[in-house]
């Protein structure tokens, strides 16, 4: 699945280094960003799941060295593999004001 930020969008936070033992709950259960915030998924080890809300199938499973982009208010939540070690760097349009918090 071919998903890409905006060309101007501007990275204006990122997470630290989750990994199984370390995902915040509230990652795993349904949340969003906020208007106008796109997530980059970047997995440094194992897979993520991305799962939209209301599906059982993944909207994609993304690998070790892979990015995944997050849209603006799409409600999801993520599976884990054992290994998994990710982050998630937030973007957002020039001009706009940055949240403090990037979720819903």
């Amino acid at each position: 699945m071919s998903r890409t930020l905006p060309k101007d969008a501007e990275a204006y936070q990122q997470t630290k280094l989750f990994t199984p033992r370390t995902v915040p709950r509230s990652i795993l259960a349904k949340h969003s960003t906020k208007a106008g915030t796109w997530g980059l998924i970047h997995v440094r080890a194992g897979t993520v799941q991305y799962v939209l809300e209301g599906e059982d199938v993944p909207l994609a499973t993304i690998e070790t060295g892979e990015t995944f982009v997050v849209l603006p208010e799409e409600v999801h939540f993520v599976r884990l593999s054992e290994d998994a070690e990710f982050l998630v760097e937030f973007h957002k349009r020039p001009g706009a004001a940055a949240p403090d918090d990037p979720h819903r």
